[in-house]
Order: C-alpha cells, then structure tokens, then sequence
C-alpha cells in the first residue's frame, strides 16, 4: 500500500503542536505559572499561524515550492525571537523570558 505524503499544513501544524507541548512542558518545570505559560503558548501561537499561512497561501500544498521556506523548528524558534523582541507583552515576566531566552538559544545551537 503506497502511503500519500501528509499535506504541507499537516507537516507544520503538527510539528508545531509537539514543540509548543515541550515548550509549555518545559515552562513549568521551570515553575512558571500556568496563567503564564498559557499566553505565552497563544502569542506564539498566533504569531506562527500567520507565518505557515504565507507558506500555505504562496505553496497550495505543492512541496516542491517549500524549499525557500525555513522548517516548522526553524518558524517555532524564530517566533520566540519575536515574542521576546516585543516589549508589548509587559505581563511576560523577566523571569519567564530569561527562560524562554534560554531555551531559544538552546535550540539554536542544536539546529546548527
């Protein structure tokens, strides 16, 4: 049986939801608090939907138009870049984004 290859979307979208999983994991280990983590994940969230919809609108679900777009890791990575960039987010706490610091430049040096 010949197994069709999983949509562009499905690629992203589920790669996402397992990073997002090891990052909210990886928050309360570090005890952020919940109310915390939860923003955290929508803001990155919110901000990765509107990266894989340019990819989706520019690809159709063709992957052979894919290859000037970074990997669903690269996108997550580079969305917490822009989360801790913004200093709209004033109720991030200091703690919280030293966390997030680390674990960008954690996965940064891993993707090397």
């Amino acid at each position: 049986m010949t197994r069709l290859p999983k949509s562009i979307k499905s690629h992203y979208i589920d790669s996402f939801e397992t990073n997002l999983e090891n990052l909210r994991t990886f928050l309360h280990r570090r005890k952020i608090p919940r109310y915390e983590s939860d923003e955290v994940c929508s803001l990155i969230s919110m901000i990765y939907n509107q990266k894989v919809d340019y990819i989706l609108a520019t690809c159709e679900d063709d992957w052979s138009k894919l290859e000037p777009f970074s990997s669903p890791l690269i996108i997550f990575v580079q969305c917490m870049g822009e989360l801790l960039a913004d200093q709209d987010h004033h109720n991030i706490s200091s703690e919280c984004r030293l966390i997030l610091n680390s674990y960008t430049k954690t996965l940064e040096s891993w993707m090397i």
